[in-house]
């Protein structure tokens, strides 16, 4: 049996052009003697339409494409994900209840099942977790008021002259081997032939592990397995303030669960053939995370923008404008990018130079100026309205700040394109930059990334440039148990200002502190108590370095990241959509409030047992 995977680049919203490419490819896998093709979850409408799904005239205009697939049908078995309503029901809201389903139809005809309604299955997780809420727009085939038999009946087709039994999941599905119920379990007392999985999930870093994992701990659990066909999307898609890229890394696993054919995983649109029979493994892509961050550029300037805009962006020869100017210039061209320089008294010679010179390595256009005279007429304005003290301070500072923000947007609008995010996470989770001044721009490539991935990854662009394009005064230099900076990471908004974080140790607590699934101050209190947070390998030569090892220093460092975090909320709510890289992005993955941190007891009681260890209560 021949099998082509339509690892879609599925646009979010976008029906008819989402049809015309699922048309294209079931043209071009009957062309390559395909039995069966499998596109992904909700491949007509896109997985992330947040209250969109409540429009019950747009649900119903989905709903038409069904027949148009089915039409389509004649030869090749079609496997795919869209929405399905009952229009004669309705829940308590009053609008149709909808369904997250996934449709078989072959030969112009919905595929029967041994029990249930023919063509169709419905998901039965609906996941409440990270910045998922499905439960708010679906409804689960658990509420159906059907038994399992019936809402996880197989499939019965005949493909190549045999009768098989194939069994459909929808994403979560494969995971409720944690559950009350397992889908895939049952799929196997059943004798099935196959099992296919239709997904539209995420990346995050090493997502892939996790999936691989998944799928064998099905085949140690139950000790059989048979041949299971993964289908993902590629390609971006949001929910607002979170930029989600779709990994793809579609795969094929044979009946031992060991993977005998994969699309790529770099984010790209693949139809793959694939025989069951023959092993057709793709090599993983490396440097995941600078794909991962050049695509979404290249997804947030074609689908939002039309890949006509030029892209703005404040140079001002630091780090991290300095990885973004890289990654805009690699992702689209460098006449799409412009760079402005605005300097002021505190800007150094060595950041000057760093932004003129990766300007003309990148080939991208720069603007230089300086701000002093905007910033002296916003100092004698203030002496109009009487406040003869805005000259020195955070005031000051932010007003050069607010200055350079309100250029941008302006240089934006007379060039007709848009700001671009510097921030990274870590200066993102501690408020570490200015409303309306370095916190504007249409999107934060950066937002989730720490300044440890972005020294990384400013290694990475001189190789991937092949010269240096990430001067090296801007890397850290590793000596031993030291840190050597030839030019430590500064706002250069005062004289010999330097940037208050803990770097390696800060990177590592923040990603700690918001990661899924909860809140880890009190694992992290556990793990320093026992001593083996300071033993660890990954930070205990940070803790010493930064004198953490000293209990009552560590606990005061603990709570000024946590009360300066709570205290930047507002600022984080109002600041650009982020692209998701780890499993706590700030958006609507790590959901914030604004309230006051308050303790927990099992906190207090660490605390009090951290500061006895030296006698330091």
């Amino acid at each position: 049996m021949k099998i082509a995977i339509a690892q879609m680049d599925i646009i979010a919203g976008q029906c008819e052009q989402n049809f015309n490419k699922m048309k294209q490819m079931i043209k071009s896998a009957k062309d390559d003697g395909a039995d069966l093709i499998v596109f992904p979850e909700m491949s007509i409408t896109g997985y992330m339409l947040q209250d969109k799904w409540t429009d019950t005239e747009f649900l119903k205009t989905v709903m038409e494409y069904n027949h148009r697939i089915c039409g389509l049908s004649e030869n090749i078995g079609i496997i795919y994900g869209n929405i399905f309503i009952n229009e004669n029901k309705t829940g308590r809201d009053g609008r149709v209840i909808r369904y997250n389903a996934a449709y078989f139809c072959m030969n112009k005809y919905w595929v029967e099942r041994e029990q249930g309604e023919q063509g169709i299955y419905i998901k039965h997780l609906l996941p409440e977790y990270r910045m998922f809420d499905d439960e708010r727009y679906f409804t689960s085939a658990l509420d159906m008021g059907l038994s399992q038999e019936e809402t996880c009946a197989p499939f019965v087709v005949e493909i190549a002259g045999k009768q098989i039994k194939i069994g459909l999941e929808i994403c979560e599905d494969l995971w409720s081997k944690d559950y009350s119920f397992d889908v895939t379990k049952h799929y196997l007392n059943k004798d099935v032939d196959l099992i296919v999985n239709v997904s539209s999930s995420p990346w995050t870093l090493n997502k892939e592990l996790s999936r691989d994992k998944q799928v064998k701990a099905h085949y140690k659990m139950n000790g059989k397995f048979v041949p299971f066909i993964y289908a993902n999307a590629s390609g971006m898609q949001n929910t607002g303030k979170t930029i989600c890229m779709m990994d793809g890394n579609s795969r094929v696993y044979n009946g031992q669960a060991e993977c005998i054919a994969s699309c790529n995983d770099a984010f790209n649109e693949e139809l793959k053939i694939v025989d069951l029979t023959q092993i057709d493994i793709e090599e993983p892509v490396e440097n995941k995370l600078f794909h991962a961050l050049t695509n979404a550029i290249k997804q947030v300037d074609k689908q939002m923008f039309n890949s006509k805009v030029k892209w703005i962006i404040g140079l001002s020869g630091g780090l991290d404008s300095t990885i973004n100017a890289c990654l805009l210039t690699y992702a689209l061209r460098p006449s799409r990018v412009i760079g402005y320089n605005m300097t002021s008294q505190y800007n150094s010679d060595t950041t000057k130079n760093n932004a003129r010179n990766l300007a003309e390595v990148l080939g991208i256009e720069i603007r230089e100026g300086s701000i002093e005279g905007v910033v002296n007429a916003t100092l004698d304005t203030m002496k109009e309205y009487k406040y003869n003290n805005a000259d020195h301070g955070l005031v000051f500072e932010n007003i050069q700040a607010r200055i350079r923000g309100h250029l941008l947007s302006t240089f934006a609008s007379l060039e007709g394109g848009v700001v671009i995010n510097n921030g990274n996470k870590v200066e993102v989770a501690l408020g570490y930059c200015t409303m309306y001044g370095d916190s504007i721009g249409a999107f934060s490539p950066l937002g989730d990334c720490t300044k440890v991935q972005l020294f990384e990854l400013g290694y990475l662009m001189n190789k991937v440039f092949n010269k240096e394009v990430v001067p090296t005064n801007l890397l850290p230099q590793l000596e031993g148990d030291k840190i050597k900076w030839e030019l430590p990471p500064s706002a250069e908004l005062k004289d010999n200002q330097l940037d208050p974080m803990k770097w390696f140790y800060h990177d590592w607590l923040i990603s700690k502190i918001t990661e899924y699934p909860g809140f880890q101050v009190e694992a992290i209190c556990e793990s320093y108590l026992n001593g083996s947070l300071l033993n660890s390998s990954e930070m205990g030569q940070w803790i010493r370095y930064y004198g953490l090892d000293n209990p009552k220093m560590f606990i005061d460092d603990l709570e000024w990241v946590i009360s300066t975090m709570q205290k930047a909320v507002f600022k984080r709510l109002q600041m650009p959509p982020i692209v998701l890289v780890s499993r706590g992005s700030f958006g609507n993955d790590f959901r914030e409030s604004q309230i006051n941190a308050i303790p927990s007891m099992k906190y207090i009681d660490l605390k009090e047992k951290i500061l006895l260890m030296k006698g330091l209560l």
